[in-house]
């Protein structure tokens, strides 16, 4: 057996894990699967201004829907210490992926990630929240080429990081 394993020494807590791996597998699959169409959608619409405007403020919000579906799903399955939906999509991300990196042994992975990746991810996140609560005219972003790069790029290197986390990920029951 692959040593990325979460054991169970109880049957039914073990089926319930189950369960929640494969719902969050799913959920994953399916917003994954329709994050990637709308970034094709939106790179064949950037010649009309107005629809390229709209599909990249759309790609902005949806790619954290994605990441909080993640962390929402992989917090049902291993929640870190004292785990609150309610705690900030920081810390939520951070000590979701420290447990996750911990109990499966991949720990140097989310670190690397973090260490690389987790800056430009903010800078997303930020412009996110002031389009999902707008306080300037500004903060409704217009789209270029530039912009639309870095969602892509942050979309491309979180699905990698998701990918090598979840690869050889194992559940198992020791009766």
């Amino acid at each position: 057996m692959s040593k990325h394993v979460k054991t169970y020494t109880d049957y039914a807590e073990f089926i319930e894990a189950g369960n929640r791996l494969t719902k969050y597998q799913q959920i994953h699959n399916i917003i994954r699967k329709d994050y990637q169409a709308l970034l094709k959608i939106t790179e064949e619409h950037k010649i009309i201004k107005i629809e390229f405007d709209t599909l990249y403020r759309s790609c902005l919000k949806g790619l954290f829907s994605m990441i909080e579906a993640d962390v929402y799903g992989l917090n049902g399955l291993d929640a870190y210490k004292d785990y609150n939906d309610r705690d900030s999509f920081e810390n939520k991300f951070k000590n979701t992926f420290k447990q996750v990196g911990i109990t499966w042994k991949k720990a140097d992975r989310v670190r690397q990630y973090l260490d690389s990746k987790w800056l430009g991810l903010m800078e997303l996140r930020k412009l996110r929240d002031q389009l999902i609560h707008p306080k300037e005219l500004e903060h409704i972003h217009k789209a270029n080429e530039t912009a639309f790069e870095k969602v892509k790029n942050g979309f491309n290197d979180y699905d990698q990081f998701i990918n090598d986390l979840m690869r050889d990920f194992f559940l198992e029951v020791v009766i």
